[in-house]
């Protein structure tokens, strides 16, 4: 019995999603590099872009949750941003944690699109 793309996809997603929170709690959460490639490259996409937002998405959400379950998230932010020269206030927390989701965003997609064309290189 074969499974629809649309279930494997979002059943990818959460995988990632629980798998990336795990690791982002743990403090590996630069190995959401290695997770986005395999799920990249078990996804069987036609399109990259799919891959790109099953596997980044996720690891960007993960991330963003397990920040926001440390209730000083916004003072330890503010504390670091004072610490490399961005203004002491809600603005240079808000940096930080844009430029860590970016990078988070970054890791995880690559690994997927990696993953995506690890997939057509195999198959062709």
């Amino acid at each position: 019995m074969t499974v629809s793309y649309t279930t494997r996809f979002w059943t990818l997603f959460i995988i990632n999603l629980v798998i990336s929170i795990a690791l982002a709690y743990t403090g590996y959460w630069l190995l959401m590099a290695v997770l986005g490639l395999i799920i990249g490259y078990v996804l069987n996409a036609n399109k990259a872009s799919s891959a790109l937002v099953c596997t980044g998405v996720s690891g960007l959400i993960g991330v963003l949750v397990v920040i926001f379950m440390n209730p000083y998230a916004i003072y330890d932010g503010e504390v670091t941003a004072a610490i490399i020269g961005l203004p002491y206030s809600i603005i240079g927390s808000i940096t930080l944690l844009i430029i860590t989701l970016l990078v988070a965003l970054a890791l995880s997609s690559l690994g997927g699109l990696i993953g995506h064309y690890l997939r057509m290189l195999i198959r062709h």
